[in-house]
This record gives structure tokens, sequence and C-alpha cells, in this order.
């Protein structure tokens, strides 16, 4: 009898299937490509199999582009305790700058694009110094900017659209690189990345914290190569969007600053722990003053894109909304909402997973309000499980 019971105690001790996917990591990332994988099955039978042709996955991820780009930027603010509500007003202010340098007064594209990206930098540094150096949280500070900064693109315009931009810089969202090279490229990209993880792997071989060399190679390269033979089929139709090539750019810069350098390592700690972080001997206002120059950055790249998408500057409308997805993205591709932790790729496929809500449904001609809902279910499930990891988490330590 008792060995009955010990059996039944030990059943129920068991952790469940949903404990152990918020316990690793891993589990997590997985299960999200996942229910992405399974979102991209279910529009593929429901629109007749329009929505996984070539042509309308080059679409959706021309569509996603902004977000993702965006999002890199949420991530890492978010990282270290701080929000950015201004992205979509900071971004349509960057598309007025180029839009009247390159239109009214008939600059060079490229100089109009590289002061457009530094009135970008500018407004990152004036909201970096509000949070850090005046001690206002962060929230208030880019909320604040959400409104000024869209009301001075509405002044500078008067409200009118100014278009259309030159040819070159239309091109960066409108061009393609070749078929042939963009497979090149794109295999080049998977063996360098083979490379890397077998390095990394290595070294932790040597300092006793990876065991199973080739298990773990072989788990990195499975999901690497299947997204790359997926990207060559996709690239065989036109090529390689520049726009898409722009945002692999950023978040494979953005993914190495935060994971392989001491400054990434400073803003996982201050989001994990401010006050250990600051008598660690870390400097706590330059780090997220830096922080907040990156999200200028981000503001003018994302800005200069999204005004040659659209070819032309809307201040009323460009960007709208646009810091709400970038935070939705980062949230759902696992960035904690309490700091301390957060992946740029998860966040692009956060991105992506909005994006394929969007565009299937369209092809469905579903109404945009059920989209606004389907997008609202996801955030809110993506926070709950976010919660739940954070409370098992601190049980299990406790």
């Amino acid at each position: 009898m008792s060995e009955i019971h010990t059996i039944d105690a030990s059943i129920a001790q068991a952790p469940s299937l949903l404990q152990i996917i918020l316990n690793n990591r891993s589990l997590r990332d997985s299960t999200l490509l996942i229910v992405l994988a399974a979102i991209w099955i279910f529009f593929y039978f429901a629109t007749g199999g329009t929505f996984l042709t070539q042509r309308n996955l080059v679409l959706l991820a021309l569509q996603t582009a902004i977000v993702a780009l965006a999002a890199i930027s949420a991530v890492m603010l978010i990282i270290t305790r701080n929000f950015d509500l201004s992205i979509g007003s900071a971004v349509a202010l960057v598309g007025v700058v180029v839009a009247v340098l390159t239109v009214k007064f008939g600059m060079e594209p490229w100089l109009a694009a590289g002061l457009a990206i530094a009135t970008g930098l500018l407004m990152g540094a004036w909201q970096g110094w509000w949070v850090t150096k005046m001690g206002v949280s962060s929230f208030i500070v880019t909320l604040s900017g959400m409104l000024y900064f869209r009301g001075i693109s509405m002044i500078i315009t008067n409200g009118a659209t100014v278009a259309p931009l030159p040819a070159q810089l239309k091109s960066i969202a409108t061009g393609f690189l070749p078929p042939a090279p963009s497979i090149a490229l794109i295999a080049a990209s998977f063996l360098l990345f083979l490379f890397v993880r077998a390095r990394e792997l290595r070294r932790g071989v040597a300092l006793g914290v990876v065991r199973q060399f080739n298990a773990e190679l072989v788990r990195a390269a499975a999901p690497a190569a299947a997204a790359s033979m997926a990207a060559i089929w996709i690239a065989s139709w036109q090529g390689v969007p520049y726009l898409i090539a722009l945002v692999a750019v950023c978040a494979v810069a953005a993914d190495t600053l935060m994971r392989r350098t001491s400054y990434g390592a400073q803003l996982y700690a201050i989001g994990g722990n401010p006050v250990a972080a600051r008598l660690s001997g870390i400097k706590v206002e330059r780090s997220i003053f830096i922080n907040f120059l990156i999200a200028g950055l981000a503001y003018g790249i994302t800005g200069v894109a999204l005004t040659a998408r659209v070819s032309g500057a809307i201040a009323g409308s460009a960007g709208l909304f646009l810091e709400l997805d970038a935070i939705a993205a980062a949230i759902i591709g696992g960035t904690a909402l309490n700091g301390g932790r957060g992946r740029i790729f998860g966040a692009l496929v956060g991105a992506l997973l909005m994006g394929s809500l969007n565009n299937g449904m369209s092809l469905m001609n579903v109404p945009t309000f059920y989209q606004d809902t389907a997008r609202g279910a996801v955030l809110l499930l993506a926070v709950a499980i976010d919660q739940l990891s954070r409370r098992r988490g601190v049980r299990a330590q406790s």
C-alpha cells in the first residue's frame, strides 16, 4: 500500500507539459515557432494555398519589416525596464525630415537620409537625457515625445503629404537583390552561422558547460537549415528585398551587441537588478543613455525605410500605433516586462506572427477589427505565459 501511495505522490509531483515549457527557454522559443507554423498551415488551407505562395510570403516579409525594425530597439529598452511610446511619432518626424529635404529642397537623397538619421539620434539623446539626468520615468518621457514629435511633424508639413521621394530612396523599400546573389548570400549566412555556433560550443565543451557537442550543434543547425531552405525557395522567385536585408543586418548587429559584448551584459544586469548592477560598478545611467541613443538610431533607420516604402511623408498617419506593435512583438517574442530577459530574434518571430495574422485574415477578407481582436488575444496570452514563467522561476529558486 505504501508503494502505491509513493507512486501516486511521484505522479502528482511530476511536471506537466505546460510546466516544462514554461521553465525551459529553448522550449518556449520552439513553441513560438510551432505556433507560427500552425498559423501558416491554417491560412494555407483557409486561403486555398495563396498564403504560402512565394509572392505572398515576400509581401508578408515586407509588411512585417517596419515593425521588426522598431521591435529591435523596443527589446533593448524593455530589457532595462524602460519603455518607448514615442517610436511611431519619432519615425514620422524622421520621415518628414527626409521628405522635406529631398522633395522641397532638392537635397541629395543619401545626404538627406543621413541628416534624417542624425535627427533620430538627437531625439534619442533628448529622451535619454530626461530619463538619466533628470530622473523622469521613461514612460512619461516617451509618452510626451509621442505627442510633441507628432505635433512637430504636423507643423512642418502643415498636415500635408510630402511626396514623391526620389527613386534612389524608394529603391530601399522596393528594390530586390537578384535571385542568384540572394541564394549565395543566404547559403553563406547559414555556413557562417554554423561556424560561429561550432566555435561557441567548442568553447563550452572546454569550459565544461556543454557536454554533447554534436547533439547541440545539430539542435542549432536544424532550424537554421530549415529557415535557410525556405528563404532560398522564396528568394528564387525575385530575390531578396533590400528592406529585408536591412532588417537582417540590424538584427544581427543588435543581437551581437546584446549577447556578445560587455555592454549587452550590462543591459541584462540592469534589467535583472538595477541596484545590484550599480553596486557591481556598472554605470547604469550611462548605459541607459547609450541605449536611448541606439533607439534614436532605430528611429532614423525605420523612418527612412517607412518613408521610402510609401514614397512620401504622411505626418498624421505615418507610424501610427507602431510603438504598440513593436512592444507587442517584443513581448510575444519572449521579452520580459520586468526586464532582464529578451532576445532580438524572438521579437522578429513575434513581429512575423502578428504580421501573419494580419496578412492571412486580409486574404480571407476578414474585417480589420477582427484582426485587432486576434492580435490583442495573442498579446494577452504571451504576457500570461511570461508571468507564469516568472512565478514558477521564483518558486523554483525558493
